[in-house]
């Protein structure tokens, strides 16, 4: 037997085992079960507490600093409609200055650290991102207040008495080596 039917035998022969084993294990995969509630995204870390914990378990992600506790108040829909329209608004002021802030870190990341507009560059950016961040703290208190402002008398208490019973956050670990990683 030469090399190249020898060759052409063992890929038949390997085509021949992976075709007999995805069909013994077809119908395994067609009886697969999706996987149960408990592991879902945030299984991993039950002692989550409330205010980190998302729809189904997993991190919260948006909405801004007390949106989970709003949907627990039982708001109309008008005042519903009124807090999304308020944060859609915050959000779109805010999408011009995220993309010049991602422009300014593209501009500082291409250029050379020997070139002459180099140390400008990166003081500009130190700005913009001391700026970036008493903006944002600023917009949310507004937003706060919008939203506050919208609510009766007792949804401003129950939101309060919520707020005041959040559990405070886990300190932050201390970031070591490059990029802090």
């Amino acid at each position: 037997m030469n090399l190249k039917t020898h060759l052409t035998s063992k890929k038949t022969a390997l085509a021949a085992a992976l075709c007999a084993g995805l069909m013994i294990a077809a119908p395994q995969f067609a009886n697969a079960q999706p996987p149960a509630p408990d592991a879902a995204a945030g299984a991993d870390r039950p002692d989550r507490p409330p205010h980190e914990k998302g729809r189904d378990g997993g991190p919260r992600h948006g909405g801004g600093p007390f949106m989970h506790e709003l949907k627990s108040l039982d708001l109309s829909d008008a005042q519903r409609s009124s807090v999304r329209d308020a944060i859609k608004a915050q959000w779109q002021s805010a999408r011009d200055e995220r993309q010049a802030a991602r422009q300014l870190h593209r501009n500082v990341e291409i250029a050379a650290p020997d070139s002459p507009g180099y140390s400008g560059l990166v003081n500009q950016l130190a700005d913009a991102e001391a700026n970036e961040a008493r903006d944002r703290v600023q917009k949310q208190a507004a937003l706060k207040s919008q939203v506050f402002a919208m609510l009766t008398p007792a949804q401003k208490t129950a939101l309060t008495e919520k707020l005041k019973n959040l559990p405070e956050p886990p300190a932050r670990p201390e970031k070591t080596g490059f990029r802090g990683r």
